[in-house]
């Protein structure tokens, strides 16, 4: 029986952890994804300081979240949105609209991907 309840707690446990860890990076994917919304309004406008201003937060959110994500989350994911995250500065830095869009589609793309990957489901399990 002690068995059987200490399996339970242990259980439980992990479950509320992968829910804690679930929730944080699908609310922290949400607040990076809203600036990317906004820097995209802004270069179909050909606003660039607006655009500028955008991706200066989005590097600053980056930033903080990255450190926190290493914990959780495979580095080659992390790795993968840090290289796309200095194109995005060369591409803004040159006023690539094309390649600015283009790559904040990848990116858009990559940061979906992780609640996905990270969601406590039968397909993750198996």
């Amino acid at each position: 029986m002690k068995t059987f309840v200490a399996t339970l707690v242990v259980f439980a446990i992990l479950v509320g952890f992968s829910t804690f860890t679930y929730n944080y990076i699908n609310n922290t994917t949400d607040d990076l994804m809203a600036h990317i919304q906004v820097m995209e309004k802004h270069l179909r406008a050909r606003n660039w300081q607006q655009a500028e201003q955008g991706f200066s937060k989005l590097k600053s959110s980056w930033d903080r979240t990255s450190s926190n994500w290493a914990v959780f989350i495979d580095h080659q994911e992390l790795d993968s949105i840090n290289m796309s995250m200095a194109r995005l500065k060369n591409y803004m830095d040159t006023r690539e609209k094309p390649e600015l869009l283009a790559e904040l589609g990848e990116l858009k793309l990559l940061l979906k991907h992780i609640p996905e990957k990270e969601a406590l489901n039968l397909k993750n399990i198996l």
